[in-house]
């Protein structure tokens, strides 16, 4: 079972009928037996980031990820906001704390000359070649991405982070990465044709 977490705010079912035609079993979920009982965890997200924390503690989803996450090791993945929300910071119409499991913080695109957001398709850097999510991925296949803010890699301080990825849209962004448990992606897979469907299967028989 995948628990795709329903926290009124993301394209949950876009992910389920990406999932669905995979044929892997899922639900759209905020249910904590359901989220306890799955296998992988499904983070998706479209929004404001004040909105996207303030909905995960409504729903006692903070409580309740950071025990699967943390506590028992479970696989995630985050999906554009989703990604941003299990980061420590973001500075998106404001200075707010996000679910703090990774070590990286949210900044707007640095851009003064590209329009924003950042809508459409876009090529990736793959840093490492053996990367587990970007299996069958090769650099010339073109990922959707929907955003005006960014995770931005701190460098030294995050050694520990794998399977980088980046993008460049007017500057250097993190477009996907892993640390230990935890994936999270930028751009939208369930939005990216067959190569995000590719994303998705690699995340989930890893």
């Amino acid at each position: 079972m995948i628990s795709i977490i329903n926290y009124e705010l993301g394209n949950v079912i876009s992910v389920q009928n990406a999932l669905n035609k995979l044929g892997y079993k899922n639900a759209i979920t905020r249910d904590e037996n359901i989220i306890s009982n799955s296998s992988h965890l499904i983070l998706p997200g479209v929004g404001a980031f004040k909105k996207g924390i303030d909905n995960l503690k409504k729903f006692g989803l903070d409580r309740i990820l950071s025990h699967e996450v943390l506590g028992r090791q479970k696989q995630i993945l985050g999906i554009c906001l989703g990604f941003q929300l299990m980061c420590k910071s973001s500075e998106e119409f404001g200075l707010f704390n996000g679910l703090g499991w990774l070590d990286l913080e949210v900044k707007r695109i640095n851009n003064n000359q590209l329009r924003l957001p950042h809508v459409g398709w876009n090529k990736i850097d793959i840093l490492n070649k053996n990367n587990l999510l970007f299996k069958n991925i090769t650099e010339n296949d073109l990922l959707y991405f929907n955003h005006s803010y960014c995770v931005v890699n701190k460098g030294k301080e995050n050694r520990k982070i794998e399977d980088l990825v980046e993008c460049n849209y007017g500057s250097k962004f993190l477009a996907a990465m892993r640390f230990r448990n935890i994936y999270g992606i930028q751009p939208h897979p369930e939005k990216s044709q067959k190569q995000g469907l590719q994303i998705l299967k690699n995340f989930i028989e890893n």
